[in-house]
């Protein structure tokens, strides 16, 4: 009796349907990632800035700025170089948010590249054109203020995907 016990479990436990399956399956699909909505945000978010910082920088090298009689107070302080300037930056910020949307890990340098050198024009021209620090009253700082701080928000939130491996 206690032969064909055994037996009856070998058996069982040979053709178990709960068992694991034995072949190799070869069908799996690596997991989709999904963009988290803060991704969707800064894009549409920086994407309204570069086609308005676009639009405005054309607009005003074609010597009809935005904004009627106002913006042409403000744009005659602006050089042909501070235009330029801008549609640069626009370009890598461009190039920034294209690679945050696929989720790249290029996306942070280009991202820091991007806010540096609009740091270090804002700097020489705030040291070395006292018609550029003109154009500013206090309004004027407290955005610029606030628009680095966006800045280094979305850099460092860009950097924390890096370290948790969202950007690849």
């Amino acid at each position: 009796m206690q032969g064909i016990r055994l037996a009856a479990v070998r058996l069982s436990m040979a053709e178990n349907p709960y068992a694991a399956p034995r072949a190799e399956v070869k069908d799996v699909v690596p997991e989709q990632r999904r963009r988290p909505v803060l991704v969707w945000v800064i894009t549409i978010f920086e994407v309204i800035g570069i086609i308005g910082g676009v639009y405005t920088a054309i607009a005003a090298l074609s010597g009809n700025p935005v904004g009627g009689p106002q913006a042409e107070q403000y744009t005659r302080f602006l050089t042909t170089y501070d235009h330029l300037a801008t549609l640069l930056i626009s370009a890598i910020s461009a190039a920034a948010t294209i690679e945050l949307f696929r989720l790249k890990r290029r996306a942070l340098p280009l991202l820091i590249a991007s806010f540096a050198a609009g740091l270090l024009i804002a700097g020489y021209n705030f040291a070395f054109r006292p018609d550029y620090r003109a154009m500013f009253g206090a309004v004027g700082y407290w955005s610029l203020l606030v628009g680095w701080g966006l800045n280094i928000a979305i850099i460092a939130y860009v950097w924390w995907l890096r370290s948790k491996e969202v950007l690849r």
